[in-house]
């Protein structure tokens, strides 16, 4: 039984006031005693991550900006995406809400999902 899923319908539409959304890429990793997720954000900055839970969702936005320069002058070229990821995940009632952390480092954020005491595995003895 899958305890945690990610939701497709988290990626919102451009807005004139937000930009263009993104979709990070994602990878999900589950272990014996928690999930781990890591995210790609390449271009952002710690402070610039915002990650809530809110009863079952864990609804992750991380804002790519312009920097100081890009006010100054006018591009010729521009490939460089600017704009919001933004991701949700359904966690299930099995992660310990509380003990969630999220680490950036090199352009990916690794988010380590606690699982509760009732979902790891227990070894039951046999008399």
């Amino acid at each position: 039984m899958k305890t945690m899923c990610c939701d497709d319908r988290a990626l919102e539409a451009r807005t004139e006031t937000s930009g263009p959304c993104f979709y990070p890429k994602t990878d999900i990793a589950e272990y014996d005693d928690h999930f781990s997720i890591e995210v790609e954000l390449p271009g952002v900055a710690a402070d610039q991550v915002d990650l809530q839970v809110e009863d079952d969702t864990l609804r992750l936005t991380a804002k790519r900006g312009a920097g100081e320069s890009e006010e100054k002058s006018s591009h010729l070229v521009r490939e460089r995406r600017r704009g919001t990821y933004v991701r949700t995940f359904h966690l299930g009632t099995l992660i310990e809400r509380e003990g969630i952390q999220g680490n950036l480092k090199d352009g990916v954020l690794t988010i380590r999902l606690p699982k509760s005491v009732a979902a790891l595995p227990r070894k039951i003895t046999v008399q």
